[in-house]
């Protein structure tokens, strides 16, 4: 039987912690929480940027209602993503989102180079990555935010993936270039080159273009060069931010 959230969103909307339940870090955007008991589950407020978002929200809906709406596109396209337990309005007009829990791992934890990762499992989950990337791609969607802690993974024979945090994610009968170039932005400028390789990213983009399948070899190169000028321009190039 599903436990009942009724109570505990009502206690957690004033800042109070129900029993089994933990706050999370994130962003001032939002307010979120862990429950630790069975089923583990995630709550999130959106707290809107500003009345401007407010009022957008009215036409193209919340931040909330676009995680669900493309929640359903991503599973239709074959992805998964976090089963939605719960989701509406809260008395201070926010809206909240209660997803049960995915793999407890992001591929951040599994792709870059460390100690206790297997060299060669992490070759072939880079491998794997770059061809999820591009089925996302082939698929139509570009997630919002696409770092590689933002893809939760499964170390698994194959590895498995979820995609979580997509209430910026669109849909496209073929993406942008734009936005093909956004989200590999998105995440080479995040990792160094102590943890991800030359290499590593080499073996990354080969794979997600026999995956995405769009560009011929002169389009792969103008496409890597085009993205790594735009993160040597925000000053990011072997960076080391938070991935």
């Amino acid at each position: 039987m599903q436990h009942n959230f009724e109570p505990d969103v009502s206690q957690l909307e004033k800042n109070i912690l129900p029993e089994n339940w933990e706050w999370i870090r994130c962003s001032k955007q939002a307010k979120m929480a862990r429950y630790k008991s069975d089923p583990v589950c995630y709550f999130k407020e959106f707290i809107p940027k500003s009345q401007l978002e407010v009022i957008k929200s009215k036409f193209r809906g919340s931040r909330c209602e676009i995680w669900v709406e493309q929640a359903k596109v991503a599973m239709n396209a074959g992805f998964d993503v976090p089963e939605i337990l719960a989701y509406g309005i809260l008395q201070n007009k926010h809206h909240y989102l209660i997803t049960a829990s995915g793999p407890d791992g992001a591929a951040s934890d599994y792709l870059i180079k460390k100690p206790d990762n297997n060299e060669t499992k992490r070759q072939q989950w880079i491998k794997a990555f770059g061809e999820y990337i591009g089925q996302m791609h082939k698929a139509g969607i570009v997630h919002g935010d696409l770092r590689a802690g933002n893809i939760l993974m499964e170390p698994s024979s194959p590895p498995h993936f979820v995609m979580i945090d997509i209430e910026r994610n669109s849909h496209h009968k073929i993406v942008p270039l734009s936005l093909v170039r956004k989200n590999l932005v998105q995440l080479i400028k995040r990792i160094s080159f102590k943890d991800f390789t030359a290499k590593d990213r080499v073996l990354f983009f080969k794979h997600y273009n026999q995956s995405y399948n769009r560009f011929d070899k002169k389009d792969q190169k103008k496409l890597a060069i085009e993205v790594i000028n735009l993160v040597k321009k925000q000053n990011l190039w072997g960076g080391n931010q938070n991935i």
